[in-house]
């Protein structure tokens, strides 16, 4: 194959990716840390504040992300810029644009009310959560997740995280697939062998926080086993990478109905797609813009920025359509009732 063309991963098909596996021009964890280097770069805060007055805010930190804490620009966008007749408005308080602290982690802050997005942020904030150790938990974060190797964990640790630090990240993963089967997978029975994947924030995944994209003070953040399509692309060789920013628990601002109503206003020119935990991500082609209407717009967005090979979301209403259509990545969608969605997910209509 003296004409081959390099392989690059950017774009590349699943059936280009097993032959460079077979040719030796990557490996499983060349591919992961590919992977992460994509997301320390455009995987970040994509958004500004929307203040009544315009005035910047204080630098706060943010969760660690891609191996490094997230950067929140300080200067906001004052209210009046977007809303041109904000001074004749005359319906509930409108919740204006503030960093606070995240009830997940009081030591790191989010983009809470108002938001824009950024103009030209070469950021898209697609990933809440890879799958590197230190970093997929925050119950087991830091150095409660050191590897068994590295000696008995702090003693302050969660006990329960003795049993998931036990648990390989993505690179390990990787380097464990590699040892195994080298240049010569089964593709026959592993067709998913060294695809990078990220899931939508409600489907369990075992080795990493599974939270729906909610923002509680959780005593452990994730699951005692993966989700049965979790489990069975990891026994189809996949690799469990990230998971996506989702709108929390599948739903979306609004009146839920009932006796109870909200006392403000949380407009956005982003769509529904934000999570608390989390924050919001960006459209690809124009981060001053949503995403999608539907939850799964960090899966959509990580496929088409090339942060993952593939996705896994999940469709209530437009969940994964929305998202397939505003970010230019083909969608495959079955029905539910093919696909043994039985046990290992939270959230809207997610079971």
């Amino acid at each position: 194959m003296a004409n081959a063309k390099p392989f690059r991963l950017e774009e590349a098909t699943i059936d280009e990716l097993h032959q460079a596996f077979k040719t030796g021009q990557t490996t499983c964890v060349a591919v992961v840390r590919h992977y992460i280097e994509r997301a320390q770069a455009y995987n970040g805060v994509a958004s500004l504040l929307v203040t009544e007055d315009g005035a910047p805010v204080a630098e706060v930190t943010g969760m660690v992300r891609a191996t490094a804490a997230l950067h929140f620009r300080t200067e906001t966008v004052k209210a009046s810029a977007i809303l041109p007749d904000l001074d004749k408005y005359k319906g509930p308080p409108i919740e204006f644009g503030r960093m606070e602290a995240t009830a997940s982690d009081p030591a790191v802050q989010q983009q809470y009310g108002m938001i824009s997005g950024l103009p030209d942020a070469g950021q898209l904030n697609a990933l809440a959560t890879l799958n590197i150790r230190g970093e997929r938990s925050v119950t087991c974060r830091g150095d409660f997740d050191r590897h068994p190797s590295e000696g008995p964990l702090p003693p302050d640790a969660p006990p329960v995280c003795e049993m998931f630090r036990r648990l390989p990240d993505a690179l390990e993963r990787a380097a464990e697939l590699d040892a195994l089967y080298g240049r010569n997978p089964d593709l026959a029975k592993m067709p998913m062998y060294g695809v990078v994947f990220s899931f939508k924030d409600p489907f369990d995944t075992k080795d990493m926080r599974t939270t729906a994209g909610g923002d509680a003070a959780y005593d452990i953040d994730f699951p005692a086993r993966d989700h049965i399509l979790v489990e069975q692309l990891r026994n189809k060789g996949a690799i469990i990478f990230a998971k996506a920013v989702c709108t929390e628990y599948n739903g979306r601002a609004g009146d839920p109905g009932g006796r109870h109503k909200a006392e403000k206003v949380l407009p956005s020119v982003l769509g529904y797609q934000r999570s608390s935990w989390a924050g919001n991500p960006a459209n690809p082609y124009d981060t001053t813009r949503a995403a999608s209407l539907g939850s799964s717009s960090g899966s959509g967005v990580s496929v088409s920025a090339n942060l993952v090979m593939a996705s896994l979301g999940e469709e209530t209403r437009a969940s994964t359509r929305g998202p397939a259509n505003h970010n230019a990545v083909a969608l495959i969608l079955p029905h539910k009732s093919l696909l043994g969605f039985n046990g290992g997910a939270i959230g809207a209509d997610i079971y």
